[in-house]
C-alpha cells in the first residue's frame, strides 16, 4: 500500500479514536483494517453515546470535516453512521491503485 494512503488512514483512525475517547464515552472501540486486492477498508466502531451526524456538521465538527477531506483527497468513500444512544461507526474505503 502506498505510504501516502497509509498515512492518511492512520490520521483518520487517530481522529476517530480521539472522538471515541473524548466525546463518545465509549467502553469498547473496535478497529478493523482489511486489504483485498487494490481495495482497503478501515472501520472504527464504538459503543458510545452516539450523535446526530447532520447536527455535528452544522456545529462545525472539525474532526469529521478533516476525515472527509482526507478521504476525498484519496478518492475514497467515507460513511459515518451514528444515532444518539447507539454508538458510532466510521467506514473508509479506498483503492490503492492510482493513489500514491
Amino acid at each position: 500500500m502506498p505510504i501516502a494512503i497509509q498515512q492518511e488512514l492512520y490520521r483518520i483512525a487517530q481522529e476517530a479514536l480521539n472522538n471515541a475517547l473524548h466525546h463518545a464515552q465509549a467502553r469498547t472501540v473496535r478497529l478493523h483494517l482489511k486489504q483485498a486486492g487494490d481495495q482497503v477498508a478501515l472501520e472504527i466502531a464504538d459503543d458510545g453515546v452516539g450523535f446526530d451526524p447532520a447536527k455535528a456538521s452544522e456545529r462545525g465538527g472539525l474532526g469529521l470535516r478533516g476525515m472527509e477531506e482526507r478521504v476525498a483527497g484519496l478518492g475514497g468513500r467515507l460513511a459515518v453512521e451514528s444515532k444518539p444512544g447507539e454508538g458510532t461507526t466510521v467506514r473508509v474505503e479506498v483503492r490503492t491503485q492510482g493513489n500514491s
